[in-house]
């Protein structure tokens, strides 16, 4: 029997911010993934602190944000690969009620240091429609998430701390203070199985509420903008000409395969906001863990204390898990307090309900 600390099950991007947390911890993982198709794998790594029509700052903004700005260029340093890539969001005005809304939040309070009007309009007229200009997110970011998994993937493979295969929460032994998987003993084997996680028996009982997303990948005449442009759509710069645009929201379809409707969406919703003709070079599609409420799945099981879960990011991933990674760190190796709508104790009598029924 080999022993270690913990066993993460998944390795997007929830399960590797916490293996590499607690790795840096000082304590022995071992990520078991069997290369199922991942949200992760395809999502844009948008970091985006203010969404919505109403400008709402993102929740735990004040927390996660300067967190992430600080995990991720370091994380490149350990890892020597660049996959951070600090970028505002421009919010080109749709209308002169939306422009005289956009310049009165500039001086909102809750939103200083979060948004600015934009400096620079010219620089994305040959691209977009902005006759009115524009407003700035500040302290965005996106993630070139394929790259970051494959760097600490390589760092695990190295250190013979992944193990690829598939996995059954049938084969899981929990006991009082340890559980047990085929060869494998762990103080807690925790759930980071993204969209999969609604499936697992020990979590099911949680509410999900999965969502399908869609990406196209596009070839412009344009070579960059200095910002993600985000307008019904965002449209992500890449280098090059080449530019991520999306994405959409879907809850009935959800494989994992690219649609025709989901292209219809977007190439729309592209075709009033670019002034220049482009080619769509590929369309990806992935299912977000995405919960009813928005709030993440983080905790232990009410009855079964060596099986956790750390899942339910959403669309917000990337910006979730360095500083949620840390917090559930805390709770495992210190029993600090959870976020309270993080916790999945505020869900535990959904569970003891099923089991009476």
């Amino acid at each position: 029997m080999q022993t270690v600390d913990y066993l993460i099950v998944g390795q997007g991007i929830a399960g590797s911010v916490l293996a590499w947390t607690l790795r840096q911890r000082g304590y022995s993982v071992r990520v078991i993934d069997d290369l199922r198709p991942s949200s992760s794998r395809v999502a844009a790594g948008i970091c985006n602190p203010v969404t919505g029509r109403k400008l709402s700052k993102t929740w735990l903004a004040d927390d996660l944000f300067p967190y992430l700005h600080q995990f991720y260029p370091a994380l490149e340093k350990e890892l020597q690969a660049s996959f951070f890539y600090p970028i505002p969001v421009y919010r080109p005005y749709q209308s002169i009620e939306e422009q005289n809304f956009f310049i009165a939040q500039t001086a909102n309070p809750v939103l200083e240091g979060y948004i600015r009007l934009a400096e620079n309009n010219e620089a994305y007229a040959g691209l977009i429609h902005n006759a009115l200009g524009g407003l700035e997110t500040l302290q965005a970011a996106w993630v070139d998430l394929p790259t970051l998994l494959s760097a600490i993937r390589k760092i695990l493979v190295q250190e013979d701390s992944l193990v690829e295969t598939e996995f059954r929460w049938e084969e899981v032994v929990p006991g009082s203070d340890s559980v047990t998987w085929r060869t494998y003993e762990a103080r807690q084997v925790i759930s980071c199985e993204g969209a999969y996680g609604r499936f697992n028996p020990y979590f099911s009982w949680l509410p999900w509420a999965v969502v399908k997303g869609e990406i196209l990948t596009l070839q412009l005449p344009e070579e960059s903008v200095p910002g993600i442009v985000n307008q019904s759509v965002w449209i992500q710069p890449q280098g090059a000409g080449v530019y991520r645009a999306g994405a959409t929201y879907e809850w009935n379809d959800l494989t994992w395969e690219p649609s025709e409707k989901g292209r219809a969406y977007l190439t729309e919703k592209l075709n009033k906001l670019l002034q220049v003709p482009y080619q769509i070079q590929q369309q990806v599609a992935g299912i977000r863990p995405a919960t009813q409420g928005r709030r993440p799945f983080i905790g232990l099981h009410p009855v079964y204390r060596s099986i956790g879960i750390f899942n339910g990011l959403g669309s917000k991933g990337t910006s979730m898990a360095p500083f949620l990674a840390k917090q559930f760190a805390d709770f495992l190796v210190h029993t600090k307090e959870l976020d309270p709508e993080a916790n999945i104790q505020r869900f535990h009598s959904l569970y003891f309900s099923k089991i009476n029924e």
